[in-house]
């Protein structure tokens, strides 16, 4: 037994021996340097030269900053409350105008609707989900390129569209995913 242990450790390191041998060296050398773009490489010096002209300019330079921005937010705020008034007087026009029940008939015309869209949703999903091989000669599919066509689809159904293609009989076919 021990005689048969020694053997098998005399093989393996035979094994490791050999396939140290065959295995190429990897070379040592210098290495390459790779060069950067400049802006990438001078970024950091780039903005301290700018901040630091920014700083003097601003030092030397007698602006109002202060009452500039004041200004700039003022008008801002400003604009944005007028905004806020027009939108809610034409909400009050709109409520004033609109009965309840015309409220309810249009809430109900757009809940038909949504229920109209999700059924042909439903009903693309099953009819576009099993395409497995080539309808038309029974030949292996391709994935390729989806168009923007099947983007569109696949952002108003909420489905993956795959696009698929015959590889013997350009046969072009789309799969849909839940």
């Amino acid at each position: 037994m021990f005689n048969y242990i020694e053997k098998l450790k005399n093989y393996f390191f035979c094994a490791v021996f050999s396939l140290e041998l065959i295995m190429p060296q990897k070379r040592k050398g210098i290495s390459k340097r790779i060069k950067k773009p400049f802006l990438i490489e001078y970024n950091f010096e780039i903005k301290v030269i700018f901040l630091l002209a920014l700083g003097i300019f601003l030092l030397v330079e007698n602006l109002e900053i202060k009452q500039f921005i004041y200004l700039i937010i003022r008008e801002l705020i400003f604009s944005l409350g007028n905004g806020v008034k027009w939108l809610r007087d034409f909400v009050l026009l709109l409520i004033a105008k609109i009965e309840i029940s015309d409220f309810v008939g249009i809430s109900i015309i757009l809940y038909v609707f949504y229920l109209i869209a999700d059924r042909w949703r439903e009903r693309m999903i099953n009819r576009f989900s099993n395409l497995k091989y080539c309808p038309k000669c029974q030949g292996d599919l391709k994935r390729i390129k989806r168009s923007s066509k099947h983007r569109l689809m696949s952002y108003l159904y909420f489905v993956n569209i795959k696009n698929y293609k015959c590889k013997s009989c350009n046969y072009n076919g789309i799969k849909l995913v839940k």
